[in-house]
């Protein structure tokens, strides 16, 4: 009998369109993992985090000035929140820590977003790796 894994689910909130369509590609493409929607706003964000739960968000920090972090802290309230990872343009120890302080799991720089997806990915989810 052969064993299922379970995909673990992902769902992106950026409010480029062109990221937003890369993203969701390489989501798609990763083993063990699948995507379960985008949202580029904060309220479809919330939405999409409620209805598909997530595993993990994907959380553009710049979908508004101070919204990412409000809106990470709005994501971590809802019961069963998913994992938080914070998308930054570039991976700074002072994104790291305002995105630490606002409650996100990780932080991925845009600059480097495949090599620090699937790095912050292996440390949420050792199993999927």
């Amino acid at each position: 009998m052969e064993e299922t894994t379970r995909l673990r689910k992902v769902a992106i909130a950026d409010d480029s369109p062109a990221f937003l369509a890369a993203a969701a590609n390489y989501v798609a493409s990763l083993p063990g993992f699948m995507l379960a929607g985008i949202a580029s706003t904060a309220p479809q964000t919330l939405a999409l985090v409620e209805s598909a739960t997530p595993d993990v968000l994907l959380l553009d920090l710049g979908l508004g000035p101070k919204r990412g972090m409000e809106l990470v802290q709005r994501v971590k309230a809802v019961p069963a929140a998913p994992a938080v990872v914070a998308l930054a343009l570039f991976d700074t120890p002072e994104a790291l820590a305002a995105a630490k302080r606002a409650g996100a799991d990780e932080l991925v720089g845009k600059e480097r977003f495949i090599a620090g997806l699937s790095q912050a990915l292996a440390r949420l989810f050792p199993s999927a790796s």
